[in-house]
C-alpha cells in the first residue's frame, strides 16, 4: 500500500518541476529578446547603411575618414577595397573602404573650401573687418566732439 502512494507523490512532482524550470527560463529569454532588439538590431540596421554608403561613393565625392581626415576621392580600388583621396593639393593617401565614416553632402563640400575659396574668403573677411572698425572709429569721434 505504502508503495503505490509513494510512486503518485514522485509523478506529481515531475509535473511540478517542469513547470517551475520553465517559468525559471522565462526571465532569461526577455532579456535575450531585449537585448536583440536594442542592440544586435539596430547594430545590424547602421552596418548595412555604412556598407550601402560606401558602395555608392564615387571619384570626386568628399568624404570624412574614420581618423577626421577631410579629402576627395580621386581614385576606387575596388580589386583592394582601397580609396585614394586627395588631402591637399598633390597630396593624396590610400585608405581602406571600412575607414569612411561619411560622404559630405554638397552643402558641407562648401564649408570645406578649396584653397582658393579660402582666400577668397579671408579677403572678404579681412574687408568686413576693415569697414566695421571705420565705422566704430567714426561712432567713437562722434562721441568725442560732443
Amino acid at each position: 500500500m505504502f508503495i503505490s502512494e509513494v510512486f503518485a507523490a514522485d509523478v506529481t512532482n515531475n509535473v511540478s518541476s517542469v513547470g517551475a524550470s520553465f517559468a525559471n527560463l522565462i526571465p532569461l529569454i526577455l532579456i535575450c529578446v531585449v537585448i536583440y532588439f536594442f542592440i544586435i538590431r539596430p547594430h545590424h540596421k547602421r552596418l548595412k547603411e555604412h556598407r550601402k554608403m560606401v558602395d555608392q561613393i564615387k571619384r570626386g565625392n568628399m568624404v570624412v575618414t574614420s581618423g577626421g581626415i577631410i579629402g576627395e576621392i580621386n581614385k576606387v580600388d575596388e580589386a583592394n577595397a582601397q580609396f585614394t583621396i586627395e588631402i591637399a593639393p598633390k597630396v593624396e593617401i590610400k585608405i581602406l573602404k571600412s575607414a569612411i565614416s561619411e560622404v559630405l553632402n554638397k552643402e558641407a563640400q562648401t564649408l570645406v573650401a578649396k584653397p582658393t575659396e579660402k582666400g577668397k574668403i579671408e579677403k572678404n573677411n579681412k574687408k568686413n573687418k576693415s569697414q566695421s572698425e571705420k565705422s566704430r572709429k567714426g561712432r567713437d569721434n562722434k562721441n568725442e566732439s560732443a
